[in-house]
């Protein structure tokens, strides 16, 4: 009997000692135990509910204008205070370490959790608050999970407000029960123990941030597989802290290395440095990739090891043909190697390299000689712009057999020299496109913020990655999964606010030092000035002008010059101090499009139009342009211009249609217009005609008002399949999408048409049409990259994507006296300038009216956009002056 009871005594004292002990397990687990296994990544911040004012928001960047912070606090917002006193509410989560993860919910929705310490009786009388809301307007519906109770905020509409999940320690909260039930489980996991570490620990500090490896390869895109294998760690923990940049935040981490010890032996004894070549960066770029170098050969060692250790056969071979040349390739290399990736309008990619060399000549031999070992034709004829000597090697991918996958993306190197620096450019048109801006000085060297960015702001390291993520095409959220697309979109502003973002790198033999600089280089403007029209300049003249004003050089910073035409057939320069002074004559109003290009093969750039009976070309200089004049052809269409892209003839600088449906050159030696490409069938084409850069070559896709669709090779010849018959009537181009080999025209009826490679219809699409009346045509922006479709009658225009859906539509337009036009002026900013009778509007593609009121003009309004000031300039002609207007648009 004794014995029973003490039995009996022993085992009510374990069950007891080991409730108590459950208990205080569960009161002593921190934070970090209650996040669920499958978590993207984890933050956490004493300042999420922050308050700023809008002037602080413009002057500063804070952490709840990040994106990512931005989307916490709505879904807090939304969980915690809807629910009562917002004031108290707000007071106890002021200075609280709240930590909330991030889980998928479904394939196409993230969602998040939060997780609010609790830390005595007070707090716990807010949580009361909380989860007994206004009866009149919320109801609290509680259910059991997995031994926990689980609350759901519901208003009287049954619209869910979140989801609650109190412990001893914490209220766990999230807009998702799916997520909450998870929470609910983790707490009676076997396996309570967390490798999570506590992410905020001292003063001054903003937040952490703490995200999985796969994420990062999902964020950065399966283009830049390189990026993440190679340079992040496999785990980043960030840290955020105050430091006296006021326009960007800092987060500091420091990983182990891990797997990464091939990358810390491809740096080892490399001294980490800032990006030092800005005046080699142009400010079109959209992303930058810089590696520092202190020891080019030791670093040529490092590399064909970790090449040569990942290649397959095909690498491996490539590897032991050039290496003969490697050796003294990288032994030449200096201090930066840069992967620019310009702005680009459609999705080709364009790219140039930048190595800096100790000795320029002797790397740029190596490079020529690598390639010509990989089967590159030599030698290949030189052509010369602006004073460089370009060479063409028709080999693909040596930046990346030299660089790893990262420097992927060249089909063909366009090679020259600048200096002691090899340039390298994956296209003619990229790389005449660099070299006018380097010589131009449009580089970062000469932006104050962008200088001021690489010598303050960004740090000496061993690798950076920059992507300016306001350049619409390469825009981050843009390549990012549709999930995270989902949860940063619109109506959200976070990436209005974040222009720039560095990931930046210093390797060690245990540790990876990694910076993220996330921020912007502009002041946001006040509603004082945001939107309004501002007269900034206007110059008179005497006589009436007979066509809009041509522009050369930069509207923002003064020293632009234009020209205007009179009635009386001069040819009036306009300084940049406002002096009229007549320059020439000319045969009438120009009717085409300004192109610039070095015709003259003088090292600089030169301005070619077309009137309807001449080709002018216009050499700026000191208070003076000179111009040249070639006669037209009889029937040369003289409404387009458009630049080679591609050709393997050097002396070729400008293509224009004919009325019978040819394509004439004008030939640079001969100084004339000859015939390039020949129309089988005469008609005339329906511009603008398209230049496209193959392997192989130039082509250009032109449509004949007939349904002919021709295609023709550099040469002349007509590409297989060509011309194709349609039979049907069309009254705008057909044109090629970047990286497809389908084409896409309109029927003037609005039926959208895919041609295959050999101009077959593969498929229509008949689009709506509201009135019988209008007509349909694909809508080229002015620098012919890209174009949108538009939908026309009398006094209606409607702007539709390529895909054929509506983006907005204007209506009350004066007949037979409309010009519309698409602008794509960098920065991510693109405009549809609409001008109707004497005045003319702007437009975003979303249909949100630029400017407080229209601008007046006679002619189509030439615009410039300043990211420096976030300024949109815009030069009109009217009868007897030229004005020059901004536009304050961020």
């Amino acid at each position: 009997m004794n014995r029973r009871i003490w039995l009996g005594i022993g085992a009510l004292v374990l069950l007891l000692g080991g409730w108590f002990g459950y208990k205080a397990f569960r009161s002593s687990r921190p934070l970090s135990a209650l996040v669920p296994s499958d978590a993207l990544l984890v933050l956490e911040s004493t300042h999420l509910l922050d308050s700023t004012t809008a002037q602080m928001q413009r002057q500063a960047l804070t952490l709840n204008q990040i994106p990512l912070f931005e989307q916490a606090v709505a879904h807090l917002s939304r969980n915690l205070l809807a629910s009562g006193d917002t004031s108290r509410l707000r007071q106890f989560l002021r200075n609280r370490p709240v930590r909330c993860s991030l889980h998928p919910v479904s394939k196409s929705t993230l969602d998040f959790i939060f997780y609010i310490p609790v830390r005595g009786e007070a707090d716990r009388a807010v949580v009361s608050q909380i989860l007994s809301p206004d009866p009149n307007r919320f109801r609290l519906l509680t259910r059991p999970f997995n031994g926990e109770r689980v609350s759901e905020l519901v208003s009287l509409r049954n619209e869910s407000y979140g989801h609650f999940l109190q412990t001893d320690d914490a209220l766990v909260c999230s807009g998702s029960g799916v997520l909450i039930e998870n929470v609910a489980r983790r707490l009676h996991s076997p396996n309570l123990l967390t490798d999570n570490e506590e992410l905020t620990t001292g003063e001054g500090q903003l937040a952490g941030l703490s995200v999985r490896p796969e994420v990062l390869q999902r964020l950065f895109g399966e283009g830049n597989t390189s990026l993440v294998r190679l340079f992040l760690p496999e785990h980043l923990t960030l840290r955020f802290r105050n430091t006296d940049s006021r326009t960007h935040l800092v987060g500091y981490a420091s990983d182990q290395i891990g797997q990464r010890a091939d990358v810390a032996a491809l740096f080892q004894n490399q001294a980490p440095r800032r990006i030092m070549a800005g005046q080699l960066i142009p400010q079109n770029t959209s992303s930058v990739y810089h590696i520092s170098l202190s020891d080019g050969a030791a670093f040529g060692q490092s590399i064909r090891a970790l090449l040569s250790s990942n290649s397959d056969d095909r690498l491996q071979d490539r590897l032991e043909r050039i290496a003969p040349e490697t050796e003294r390739f990288y032994s030449a290399i200096g201090s930066d190697v840069l992967l620019c990736r310009l702005e680009s309008p459609d999705a080709r990619t364009r790219q140039v390299l930048v190595v800096q060399g100790r000795d320029g000549a002797a790397l740029s031999r190596a490079y020529q000689q690598a390639a010509y070992r990989l089967g590159a034709a030599t030698p290949a004829p030189l052509k010369t712009f602006l004073g460089h000597k370009t060479l063409l090697l028709n080999v693909t991918e040596l930046p990346a057999t030299l660089f790893t996958s990262l420097f992927a993306g060249f089909r063909e190197s366009w090679v020259t020299q600048h200096g002691s620096a090899l340039i390298v450019a994956n296209s003619e048109d990229v790389m005449q496109e660099y070299l006018k801006q380097i010589t131009q000085k449009t580089v970062w060297a000469s932006d104050e913020r962008q200088s001021n960015l690489l010598a303050q702001t960004l740090r000496p390291a061993n690798f950076t990655a920059f992507v300016r993520l306001n350049r619409s095409s390469e825009s981050v959220p843009e390549r990012w999964p549709a999930p995270w697309r989902k949860l940063l979109g619109r109506p959200f502003t976070g990436f209005d606010n974040l222009e720039n973002m560095a990931y930046q790198a210093s390797y060690g033999n245990e540790k990876i030092l990694s910076t993220l600089i996330l921020g912007r280089t502009t002041r946001r403007a006040s509603g004082a000035v945001l939107n309004k029209v501002l007269l900034r300049r206007k110059v008179e003249f005497n006589a009436s002008l007979i066509a809009a004003p041509v522009v050369v050089g930069s509207l923002a910073d003064g020293s632009a010059q234009f020209y205007a035409q009179n009635q009386a057939s001069q040819f009036v320069l306009v300084t940049p101090e406002g002096d009229k002074i007549v320059q020439d004559t000319t045969d009438g109003p120009i009717r085409s499009n300004v192109i610039a290009t070095d015709f003259l093969d003088n090292g600089r750039l030169q301005y070619l139009f077309m009137t309807d009976r001449r080709l002018y070309i216009a050499q700026p200089g000191n208070q003076s342009v000179k111009l040249q004049a070639i006669r037209l052809p009889a029937g040369l269409n003289p409404t387009l211009l458009a630049q080679p892209r591609g050709s393997r003839q050097r002396s070729l600088v400008a293509l224009a249609a004919h009325t019978d449906g040819h394509i004439y050159a004008l030939d640079r030696q001969k100084r004339q217009f000859v015939r390039l490409m020949t129309a089988q069938t005469k008609g005339p084409i329906q511009l603008p005609f398209q230049v496209i850069d193959t392997p192989t070559g130039m082509e250009v896709l032109a449509m004949q008002s007939n349904g002919i669709l021709n295609r023709w090779r550099d040469d002349g010849t007509p590409v297989t399949h060509f011309p194709a018959k349609l039979d049907l009537s069309f009254v705008s181009p057909a044109l090629q999408p970047a990286n497809t080999d389908y084409m896409q025209a309109i029927t003037e009826q609005g039926e959208l048409l895919r041609l295959n490679a050999n101009g077959l219809i593969a498929s229509r699409n008949g689009l709506y049409r509201p009135v019988r009346a209008g007509s349909f045509r694909l809508f080229s922006d002015v620098s012919q990259q890209t174009w949108l479709l538009m939908r026309t009658s009398d006094t209606e225009a409607a702007i539709l994507d390529q895909q054929g859906n509506e983006r907005f539509a204007v209506r009350g337009l004066q007949p037979d006296q409309t010009s519309i036009r698409y602008h794509r002026l960098g920065g991510g900013v693109e405009l549809i300038s609409l001008k109707s009778g004497g005045f003319t509007t702007l437009y975003t593609l979303d249909g949100k009216r630029i400017g407080d009121r229209p601008i007046p003009s006679d002619f189509p309004v030439a615009l410039q956009f300043d990211e420096l000031t976030n300024e949109l300039y815009v030069l009109s002609g009217i009868r007897k002056a030229v004005q020059l207007f901004s536009i304050r648009l961020r």
